[in-house]
């Protein structure tokens, strides 16, 4: 059974870190191949450069096209929040027979379900440029809008894939945390710090860090972990000694600058090594995004 796991850069790597992980120690992985393709074209070129919403969403529809009639997976995880909410406005959603799954469908429910518990919490989205336009999680989410800040944080996920020392992510992320406090009318006491960037989990200490030294109480939402949890969840599938060995590839149009994979082995590299190897073995194929 081949799964495939995507997202506009590494973020994702986090979802199929903990997919090796979670199925490995329930003994669910044999037979399965996990298929992890970068759905961002160009090093240079990201989704939320693009102008407009027509642009990514038609993008992304041939990604997810080609990716298809490439590698015909059994099942779909898209683990990218920037993605996601453009995810039902391409022609493949309307046509698609496999099962996919997007990670804000998993990110609601934990927003749901945190505010629930502690409603005296505020909650700030920590999101891209994408995402934040979007409007889905405050749109889909039962929280009043009062305790909402939505706050775009441009180059973040950048800053993140290409330091893994948290510097360059601190600076940019301590002006988008005063903006984000600064949006609420009434101060807050204590607050939710919803990841809502696949590639945030990889520095949620310093979102955490950030929000207490100005004196809130924080928690952390991640919705990464969610997401491996309802996939892991969701396998019906019975392994035995004969089906073939657990494996994981990776994939992508360019050749992953060294700086990132520096990154990836400094954020992955007590908890996913065939995740890991599968970056360092990457298959590159420019020809990624055009249909056979």
């Amino acid at each position: 059974m081949r799964w495939m796991v995507t997202d506009s850069g590494l973020g994702g790597l986090s979802v199929c870190a903990g997919l090796e992980q979670s199925l490995s120690q329930k003994n669910m992985a044999r037979g399965i191949e996990l298929l992890y393709v970068n759905a961002t074209p160009d090093d240079r070129i990201g989704y939320n450069s693009l102008k407009t919403q027509k642009e990514r969403i038609d993008l992304f529809d041939q990604f997810l096209k080609a990716a298809f009639n490439r590698y015909a997976p059994d099942k779909i995880a898209i683990a990218c929040n920037t993605l996601s909410v453009i995810y039902d406005a391409t022609d493949f959603a309307s046509q698609s027979t496999v099962e996919v799954r997007g990670i804000v469908d998993a990110g609601v429910d934990l927003i749901n379900a945190g505010m629930e518990k502690y409603p005296q919490h505020k909650l700030i989205i920590f999101a891209t440029e994408t995402t934040t336009e979007a409007d889905s999680y405050p749109r889909l989410i039962s929280a009043n809008a009062s305790a909402i800040s939505a706050q775009a944080c441009p180059a973040l996920a950048h800053a993140i894939s290409n330091d893994a020392s948290g510097e360059e992510c601190r600076k940019l992320l301590s002006g988008y945390v005063d903006e984000a406090l600064q949006r609420f009318e009434d101060e807050p006491k204590k607050v939710f710090a919803f990841l809502g960037c696949t590639h945030y989990g990889y520095q949620s200490e310093v979102f955490k860090t950030l929000l207490e030294d100005r004196g809130y109480s924080t928690r952390i939402l991640n919705p990464n972990d969610l997401l491996v949890e309802e996939l892991v969840a969701d396998n019906q599938t019975t392994t035995s000694a004969e089906d073939s060995p657990f494996s994981i590839k990776f994939v992508s149009r360019y050749a992953i600058p060294q700086a990132e994979i520096t990154s990836m082995e400094s954020y992955l590299k007590d908890t996913a090594p065939l995740t890991l190897a599968a970056l360092h073995n990457q298959i590159v194929l420019p020809d990624l995004f055009k249909l056979e």
